[in-house]
């Protein structure tokens, strides 16, 4: 599976989904290319973690093939993945909560180059300062710098006015510039 979730074309059309719906590879292929995206950029807004939204948007297209003969069209096909792929995340946010957590010193101490060290770090002051922004915040910060979703896009996935997104996006970047700036972070 690729790492790369960039959006193309986020309406996906009943069509399209009929198409699926009756197996056919190119149509499962082109509904990933067109909603992958975005169904990574929910899922890093939930759970702020790369690995694990890459694992939601995994199981969101196997549970799409197994359940495709469950939607019912009427225009919905993303409302439809997104709930897929936010019950995907939620699941994971459970077992994160039933599981230990392994200590990243002990990771570094096995030898980690420093490009996965410089990474992690990375990886982590996105997670640190993703935490300072309420679930709203978080998924129109990660949907649109992940996922290149346009804000009218955002606005109409997260059932917003465009305005809404607009302001709290900007002020989420505000918010997020004044806590490197007070903890003096550096990326």
């Amino acid at each position: 599976m690729s790492s790369d979730y960039r959006r193309k074309d986020l309406h996906v059309s009943d069509k399209l989904m009929r198409r699926v719906a009756r197996y056919d590879a190119q149509a499962f292929e082109e509904l990933y290319n067109q909603s992958s995206g975005a169904v990574f950029g929910l899922a890093m807004s939930i759970l702020g973690h790369r690995q694990d939204a890459e694992d939601v948007v995994q199981n969101t297209y196997i549970s799409i093939y197994e359940k495709i003969q469950d939607y019912e069209g009427e225009g919905k096909a993303m409302a439809w993945i997104f709930t897929i792929a936010r019950n995907h995340a939620y699941m994971i946010l459970r077992d994160r909560q039933k599981r230990q957590h392994v200590d990243l010193d002990d990771v570094h101490d096995i030898g980690v180059e420093t490009t996965v060290a410089e990474d992690l770090h990375k990886e982590q002051l996105v997670e640190l300062l993703l935490e300072h922004l309420n679930e709203d915040e978080r998924q129109i910060v990660v949907m649109h710098a992940m996922s290149n979703m346009k804000h009218k896009d955002i606005a109409k996935t997260l059932d917003m006015p465009l305005s809404t997104v607009l302001s709290k996006y900007r002020r989420s970047l505000k918010k997020l510039q004044t806590v490197m700036e007070v903890n003096d972070y550096e990326t």
